[in-house]
């Protein structure tokens, strides 16, 4: 058996600073698991030339779609996906950081008979200020909101999703409810989605997963003392030793600046 294919798709749209750390982050991952598997990269943007170039910079294959709805921009990169011929798709945000581990251990659970694969932790930054909290996911216990948390209980989070081919194929490779235009609730919109042919995103934890996962929050838009209020997040003590562990020294220094250039 070749060398195993997986396609990686993201949105970007401005937040250029932190979306070419993050595209970074992507094209590192593709060099770590060169031996392994073939990651392509794909994204969707939404300015032109600006965006085109800030992603082709880092290697991947670029398609232009109008940023509203969210949906059907997202939906062009997971069609364009099919052209690649991948064994998994791998969705991830342009704000979010993961270790190759994610898709390599997603792979290998897609490989195990599950159709769709999600994390049901993660952490988060708060660029800004530089704090590093986990998140233990959805569940009762989690959120303050404690209803709504147990509606949601067992929900995979949104960063770092991995769909099989078999499912994509399943789904005509939109990922996203094509009718519907939406500005938001994209993870919600899948999960339906996939429920309606009876399927489920199957959850594990970073810790099962072996990988550390981040959404990135503040590089760009309004960050407020509401942002994390409904989540109880358990805050790292040194956020720079802990990403230290986990990503490049050169890569977390570029986070470091970045958070110290928009203070």
């Amino acid at each position: 058996m070749g060398k195993r294919r997986v396609t990686l798709i993201t949105a970007v749209w401005k937040r250029h600073d932190l979306t070419d750390l993050v595209l970074n982050r992507f094209r590192n991952i593709k060099a770590e698991l060169a031996d392994m598997i073939n990651l392509e990269l794909i994204a969707v943007g939404s300015e032109d030339a600006k965006s085109q170039q800030l992603c082709e910079n880092h290697g991947f294959a670029y398609v232009e779609h109008d940023n509203m709805p969210l949906n059907r921009k997202y939906n062009a990169a997971s069609r364009l996906a099919q052209e690649s011929n991948p064994d998994a798709v791998y969705r991830i945000d342009s704000d979010d950081w993961i270790t190759s581990d994610a898709i390599t251990n997603s792979l290998t659970k897609i490989d195990e008979g599950y159709l769709a694969v999600g994390l049901l932790d993660l952490y988060f930054l708060d660029l800004p200020s530089f704090r590093l909290g986990r998140w233990p996911g959805y569940g009762f216990f989690n959120n303050t909101k404690r209803m709504w948390a147990w509606r949601n209980r067992g929900k995979t989070v949104g960063v770092g999703r991995c769909f099989s081919r078999e499912l994509m194929d399943e789904l005509g490779w939109e990922i996203w409810d094509q009718e519907q235009e939406l500005s938001k609730w994209l993870d919600t919109n899948c999960d339906e989605r996939l429920k309606e042919r009876g399927h489920k995103i199957k959850g594990f934890t970073m810790q099962q997963l072996q990988t550390f996962a981040m959404d990135i929050k503040g590089g760009g838009e309004n960050i407020t003392t509401q942002t994390f209020s409904n989540l109880r997040i358990k805050w790292v003590k040194d956020a720079k030793s802990e990403l230290y562990q986990h990503f490049p020294k050169e890569e977390v220094d570029s986070l470091i600046q970045l958070s110290q250039s928009i203070n």
